[in-house]
């Protein structure tokens, strides 16, 4: 359906040629947004599963990058394009894009039936109660005297507490609606569509499947050394102008690095520009604080705008670290949490990143329990990172650096 909007621009295009208001400059370029189309109807499709209110960040994100990548393109390889042309297709994708949401939104409600009473207050607890009013799914409890299979296949699935203790009645309802091809989630699935986060395990539950994506991770991979290298002229006069600002702002070295874990936990020395008073002594690992005494003049500026983290960048080149993943935590920290905290260890199948999910959604962890919170969302980045959820946390970041949000 989607090529439709692809075959009215190109009609378009054809009848601004006829009529003499366009030359065949038009034409090609309409063509040519066939790739950044096909881009962002890959990049929406991916992010299907993301948490309601994200999907209309990401709508715009997914159509705006790839249209604005083709004019960079034709830039790069000094190739005539027609701009008109461009922003044709832009709004006709967009439009065709925006319409499917609305008409996705309005006529499709997901409707789910919870097999079991325990499970409206256990979402409750894991997302809020804000969080049960997702505008595409609704939840219905069952009523406590009927278990017919015909009302249940009035619903598009079935939610069921895996704690709940099994028997044969039971088991036998759950197999006849999978032979009638109903879904059936567990409660934590539901949980982290409607929260972005992943449910930490207890003692009882198994281990987690998780995996790296060995496709996705080559190709990020080689984004984000074109992306620091093609930006050094920018990032390094930055890091001129800091470097010189903190040796006149504070006595200390400029730099100031530590040793973090890494992806598979392989420890590496993060680098940051100084933003705290310099101490002979070394201290122990610690959280920052709000208002914290130890932050200079200079450093509650730079923390800010994050420009103490521009060292990172080297990071990155050097493959400790990506643009995007979960932000590296001290090593000190992660021994004592790889012991207290369920499943702790998994955030680092993937290469730490700059920013991160827990970064846009919750911001900074200044406690054990935030850094479950903070665990909870970094698993659900390791366990669905993709180029659609990078493209949202990219802009959500810059989105959140003009509002302070997180640092410390």
């Amino acid at each position: 359906m989607g090529g439709v909007t692809l075959l009215v621009g190109y009609g378009i295009a054809m009848g601004l040629v006829l009529a003499g208001w366009a030359n065949d400059r038009f034409l090609h370029t309409v063509l040519w947004c066939a790739l950044p189309y096909v881009f962002a109807a890959y990049s929406i499709y991916r992010g299907a599963w993301l948490p309601a209110p994200e999907r209309t960040s990401l709508l715009l994100v997914a159509t705006v990058t790839p249209f604005l990548l083709l004019i960079l393109g034709f830039a790069l390889l000094q190739q005539p394009y027609s701009r008109g042309a461009v922003l044709l297709v832009y709004v006709l994708t967009t439009a065709w894009f925006v319409m499917g949401d609305w008409l996705r939104r309005r006529h499709h409600v997901q409707r789910l039936l919870c097999l079991d009473t325990i499970i409206p207050e256990r979402l409750r607890t894991w997302c809020g109660t804000g969080g049960l009013h997702a505008g595409d799914i609704e939840l219905c409890l069952l009523p406590a005297d009927t278990a017919k299979l015909d009302e249940f296949l009035a619903f598009d699935g079935v939610v069921v507490d895996r704690r709940v203790p099994a028997n044969t009645e039971r088991n036998q309802l759950l197999s006849q609606i999978k032979f009638n091809h109903m879904h059936i989630y567990s409660v934590e699935a539901v949980a982290e569509l409607l929260s972005g986060r992943k449910m930490l395990p207890t003692a009882q539950d198994d281990l987690w499947q998780m995996d790296r994506n060995p496709t996705y991770d080559v190709t990020k991979r080689v984004i984000d050394v074109l992306m620091v290298l093609v930006t050094a002229p920018l990032w390094l006069a930055l890091c001129a102008t800091v470097w010189v600002a903190v040796q006149l702002d504070s006595h200390g070295p400029v730099l100031y690095s530590q040793l973090r874990t890494g992806r598979d936990g392989r420890p590496f020395r993060l680098w940051k520009f100084r933003s705290m008073r310099h101490t002979l002594l070394p201290e122990a690992a610690q959280f920052a604080k709000v208002q914290d005494a130890r932050v200079t003049r200079l450093g509650s500026f730079i923390r800010r705008w994050r420009l103490d983290e521009l060292p990172q960048l080297v990071n990155v080149l050097l493959g400790h670290m990506s643009l995007i993943g979960p932000r590296p935590e001290q090593a000190e920290l992660v021994e004592i949490f790889a012991t207290r905290i369920p499943a702790y260890t998994y955030r680092h199948l993937v290469r730490p990143g700059l920013t991160g999910w827990a970064q846009i959604q919750q911001g900074y962890a200044d406690s054990e329990e935030g850094t479950k919170v903070k665990l909870s969302y970094d698993l659900y980045y390791v366990a669905n990172y993709s180029v659609a959820m990078d493209l949202l946390i990219v802009f959500k970041t810059l989105r959140i650096m003009f509002s302070g949000f997180g640092a410390r």
